[in-house]
């Protein structure tokens, strides 16, 4: 289940920063579609934040599920906009890792 939350706040926090003007990259693929349409992308990226910080509070009690949240927004940020650039976080790449994530969770 952390896999998950923190999954889809890296998927939240790359939507809101490919529908930022401060962007600079040539998108591509679905990239394209989300600086056309840069208000849709903001509103589903804010429905994500709220979502994960909801469940995150109900999954490790408030105070504590927030403060996740808040440490693994600023991690997600960091990764999106260090490697962005790189073009290191292609779907692939985001996919493989939640898989790897998510399978070391379920055997731990």
């Amino acid at each position: 289940m952390i896999s998950t939350l923190f999954f889809l706040l890296l998927l939240a926090f790359q939507l809101w920063y490919l529908a930022s003007p401060q962007m600079k990259m040539q998108p591509v693929g679905y990239q394209v579609y989300v600086t056309k349409n840069p208000q849709n992308a903001r509103i589903a990226s804010g429905a994500l934040l709220v979502l994960t910080a909801l469940l995150f509070g109900l999954k490790l009690g408030w105070m504590t599920g927030l403060s996740t949240w808040l440490v693994g927004l600023m991690g997600v940020g960091c990764l999106v906009v260090a490697l962005g650039p790189f073009r290191y976080l292609n779907v692939a790449a985001v996919v493989g890792l939640y898989i790897v994530a998510l399978g070391l969770e379920l055997i731990f």
